[in-house]
């Protein structure tokens, strides 16, 4: 049981890895308060934080040797 819910958890934050990445190669702006760049690197944090968490939950669904 608690493996399948690590592997959810795992395949869940690779789509919000996914998503993050999306949404910052698609972040445009203009205008007086530009704050795309500031998007940028917050999606760009999130996508790092997410995949690194996905792939320690999927490490932790294997069985260990």
């Amino acid at each position: 049981m608690k493996n399948t819910i690590l592997k959810i958890v795992s395949i869940v934050f690779v789509l919000i890895t996914i998503l993050a990445i999306a949404c910052a190669i698609t972040v445009t702006g203009s205008g007086f308060l530009d704050l795309s760049n500031i998007a940028r690197a917050v999606c760009i944090g999130v996508a790092v934080v997410c995949g690194i968490l996905a792939f320690i939950t999927w490490k932790c669904t294997r069985p260990k040797d």
